[in-house]
């Protein structure tokens, strides 16, 4: 008497090709890949089982497929853990007196930016040019009288024309006078008292009480406490 045996035959690439499937849309997890694995196993052709290197090779697949969502898990962890450091850190510094080093200008094409510098002392004229990368000055800025110490500039992206400038780096010069005429000394690395800082764009940027504002990261030096 002939035993009939209904086809429920899951080949050795199944699992391989259900992952991929499901790769598509999101990452397997491990307890899906197991089940997929028990259920390969179970609905085998019992005239063709699976082979035992076929077997190793499916187990070998899930430990790698288990080991790399841990390893993802724990770089998750570390992050926020860093991320949240930096912000604490970041924070920390509001009341506090810091420097900040000079660059150049990053004009992104479209919203104006904006650069500090700082004076030696009161300065009854000030010019402030903005100087492309092949050393042309693109604009002047009349900034008038200031007091000593941090100033910010503030440049649109347009020329002494009107028209806008491509983006790129830029470099500002400033140029100031005391009352007697003589030059007044300026430098790009910059001081002030932290007033707030800002996450918005994903990392933490200190505002200075002159209004100028900088990454973090610009930090030359910060100012203990007595």
């Amino acid at each position: 008497m002939a035993i009939g045996i209904q086809n429920t035959t899951a080949t050795p690439n199944t699992a391989g090709a259900v992952a991929a499937g499901a790769g598509n849309s999101k990452p397997m997890d491990k307890e899906a890949f197991l089940k997929l694995l028990i259920a390969q196993i179970k609905n085998q052709d019992p005239l063709k089982p699976m082979e035992g290197t076929e077997f190793v090779a499916q187990l070998s697949q899930f430990a790698v497929v288990e080991q790399a969502i841990s390893q993802s898990k724990q770089l998750e962890n570390v992050s926020t853990q860093l991320s949240s450091m930096a912000e604490n850190q970041a924070t920390s510094l509001v009341g506090k007196s810091v420097s900040v080093r000079g660059k150049p200008i990053e004009f992104g094409g479209v919203m104006a930016t904006t650069s500090a510098v700082s004076l030696d002392a009161p300065a009854t004229k000030v010019t402030a040019d903005i100087v492309d990368s092949n050393g042309r000055v693109v604009r002047s800025i009349n900034v008038g009288s200031r007091p000593a110490g941090a100033m910010s500039v503030m440049w649109d992206g347009h020329d002494n024309a009107g028209q806008m400038q491509p983006q790129g780096t830029y470099t500002l010069r400033v140029a100031a006078t005391g009352a007697d005429g003589k030059p007044v000394g300026t430098t790009q690395d910059v001081a002030g008292l932290v007033t707030s800082v800002s996450f918005d764009k994903g990392y933490p940027e200190i505002t200075l009480d002159n209004g100028a504002t900088f990454a973090m990261s610009d930090l030359s030096s910060v100012k203990l406490d007595k």
